[in-house]
């Protein structure tokens, strides 16, 4: 009766043992199958949206591309115009070369001619005494003494050839044709963020033009006494072109010696106060009225 008892309760957990575990494996399968389920339905939705994005991506790259492309051809225009505003720049530069070149040779001939007539001049005085002389040894004496014809030389324009060389030189190397400094070598825009559009791209790179500047530009007649070589005159021209607010500046010599230097400048050039700032010149302004300033200066050349 008690072994009886003993053995089914036994026999029963087995079953029930039996049971759950094959439950438990059923709910294993269907907790697995659940998860490969959902996992292939959520790769699904990530391919589906990828080649969306795929898509969205390729339109931004695009656009940037083609906002890089207007970029370039507005680049390309820039460098254009300023090509031919250097070339235009150095074509006038070529012009005051020019000027200092001819008015140089106009001043060494006006030297030349004015050395010839005193020249002719002593030699006709040293005549005039020496035919009025009738003892032969002391006619000999004197014809010895003869003066001698003056020597002419380029040495002077030459030297102001090499001073307008060296200038060229400086200008092209340090590229100031128009004036201002060198730009930075030109860049990429930097990278933008993807998906912004070719307008709005295109609206930040661009340059605004620069609005055009008027100047207006006086003429002031510098009279300068005091001045001798050929070399002073044309360094007294450069140093005037140097000043700050002078544009131009011409030559011309006066009827007693003196020398007129027109100066175009702009109205802010106070010539007053600069022109005594010229370096080895001692230029001092004498007087000034209508657009007209008397200097006195002294000829460095002179002392040698």
């Amino acid at each position: 009766m008690n072994e009886t008892a003993a053995r089914h309760p036994n026999r029963f957990l087995a079953d029930l043992t039996q049971a759950m575990r094959s439950t438990a494996e059923t709910a294993r399968q269907a907790t697995i199958d659940q998860c490969q389920a959902d996992a292939k339905g959520y790769t699904e939705k990530l391919h589906a949206r990828t080649d969306d994005e795929a898509a969205s991506l390729r339109k931004a790259a695009e656009a940037d591309v083609s906002a890089i492309r207007d970029w370039s051809k507005a680049e390309v225009e820039r460098i254009r115009v300023e090509t031919e505003q250097r070339i235009a720049r150095r074509r006038e530069l070529l012009e005051q070369e020019l000027q200092e070149y001819n008015s140089a040779i106009e001043l060494e001939i006006e030297r030349v001619q004015k050395r010839v007539t005193g020249f002719e001049e002593e030699v006709g005085q040293f005549f005039e005494q020496l035919l009025k002389e009738a003892d032969p040894t002391v006619f000999a004496s004197m014809a010895a003494q003869m003066p001698d014809p003056p020597s002419f030389s380029e040495a002077e324009r030459g030297g102001l050839a090499t001073e307008i060389k060296a200038r060229r030189e400086k200008i092209m190397r340090s590229e100031d044709l128009l004036g201002v400094e060198a730009e930075a070598p030109i860049a990429l825009p930097p990278a933008e963020p993807i998906g912004e559009s070719a307008e709005a791209l295109a609206a930040r790179t661009a340059r605004p033009a620069p609005p055009p500047k008027v100047e207006v530009v006086e003429s002031t007649q510098v009279v300068v006494v005091g001045l001798v070589s050929v070399a002073s005159i044309a360094t007294f021209k450069r140093q005037l072109g140097r000043l700050p607010g002078v544009k131009n500046v011409g030559v011309s010599s006066g009827p007693d010696g003196e020398f007129i230097f027109t100066v175009g400048h702009s109205t802010e050039a106070s010539l007053s106060s600069l022109i005594p700032t010229l370096p080895n010149f001692q230029a001092r302004v004498v007087s000034e009225q209508d657009g007209v300033l008397n200097v006195s200066a002294h000829d460095p050349e002179a002392e040698g």
